[in-house]
Formats: structure tokens, sequence, C-alpha cells
């Protein structure tokens, strides 16, 4: 992935591509964004892109936005230029041979169904970070898996994966704090929240407090079985 301002150089950024598929044995991508302040045009666009493809790059993540470079902060920028997916479609259309890979705005099942139409691949971003769990309803419904796995399994799991992880050396707040959003929109959120907020997100956690996740899980579980 590269800064939106680097549009404005292409060759700069096929050199740097090119400069990458030969330094390494793995495939490289690019993400970027559809354009740049009043620069907006599929042809603009698709010259960028055939730039990167003629020295090796053949993936492309796009984020169906324009940049604003001046005058809107990077959060603005996540939601304000206006999204326009039939731009990223007309690219997948004209470069058959690309895989092109789709991005912005996208959270619910029917949209991803109906980018995968279109386009070779879905990014999701924010929506995932927001709310974890979603993941699950993506391995049901787009790829098939027939595993449901609760939360509480789920939790279980990743203490596993936390404790093998301290004993390596990683931070316990590096890991928890991508989970908070694992009860989004249940009952229990709050809880789960301030008990990571307490105890998980410091530098210096202890992990025996991670070991009192398991009771908060359980009564957010038993909660949520009441409820429905």
């Amino acid at each position: 992935m590269f800064g939106a301002c680097l549009m404005r150089e292409p060759d700069l950024v096929a050199e740097c591509i090119n400069s990458m598929v030969n330094a390494c044995k793995i495939p490289v991508t690019a993400k970027t964004r559809i354009g740049f302040d009043d620069t907006e045009e599929f042809d603009y666009l698709n010259n960028f892109i055939l730039k990167m493809k003629g020295v090796g790059c053949s993936t492309f993540i796009l984020h169906a936005r324009k940049a604003i470079l001046t005058g809107m902060s990077p959060k603005q920028n996540l939601n304000i230029p206006k999204l326009n997916y039939g731009m990223v479609y007309d690219i997948k259309k004209e470069n058959p041979d690309l895989e092109i890979i789709i991005n912005g705005g996208i959270s619910k099942i029917d949209e991803i169904k109906n980018h995968l139409t279109l386009c070779d691949g879905v990014m999701i971003g924010r929506s995932i970070y927001q709310n974890p769990y979603s993941l699950v309803e993506i391995e049901n419904e787009i790829f098939g898996t027939k595993e449901r796995p609760t939360r509480e399994e789920i939790a279980e799991k990743l203490l596993e994966y936390l404790e093998k992880e301290v004993k390596l050396g990683t931070k316990i707040n590096h890991i928890m704090r991508h989970t908070v959003g694992l009860y989004h929109g249940q009952i229990g959120s709050k809880d789960w929240k301030r008990y990571l907020s307490d105890n998980m997100m410091a530098r210096d956690s202890d992990f025996q407090k991670s070991k009192h996740i398991m009771t908060i899980v359980q009564n957010n579980e038993k909660a949520n079985q009441v409820s429905s």
C-alpha cells in the first residue's frame, strides 16, 4: 500500500514496485485509491495500474474513493469522498487478466456477494475491526464453512494463543486491543470492553489477569442466551 499522494508520481511508484518484485520471491500487490483531489478519471487510474502491471504487479486492491490530500484529515478521507464502485468494476472489465479486489464501505454479506460478481475479491477493514465476530458469518455464507464457533470457544482459543505469544515476548496489549469488538451489538459488550481497558491494554499488562476473561465471557454468553 502506498500513500495516495504517490498517485501523482506513477513512474516513481512503478520504480518502487519493480525494486520490490526483483528483491523478493513472494507476489507484490498494490493498494491504492481511485484518484486524488480533482483527479478521478478512468484513464488516469487505468494507466497508473498498467505502469505497475508492466513491472510485475498483477494484484490490485482498489479503495473506491479518491483521496483529498489537503484540507481533510485521514479520518475524514475514510468517509467524505463519495464511493465510486463503478470505476473499480470498469478497471476489472478493462483488465480481465488482473486480480482486482474492491475495498471501501463494505460491511454486509449481500454487498460482498454483489461485488464478487464483478471483482475478484473484497477487502473489508473497519467493519471487521469493529465487529470481528462477523467473520463467522462471512465464513459460513461466502466460503461455505460449516463450523460456527461461539464467542466463548473463540475466547478459549484466544487465551491459548495469548499464553503462547507471551512466552515468546509478545506484549498482551498488542493482541488484546484487536479483540475489543468481540461482543459488538451483544449484551455484555460494555463489561468486555471495560475489563480489557482496565486490565489488558497497558504495555505492562499481567497475563494472569487475562484468565479472568472467561468469567466475563461466560456471564455474557448466559445473558445473551436468556435474551434470545
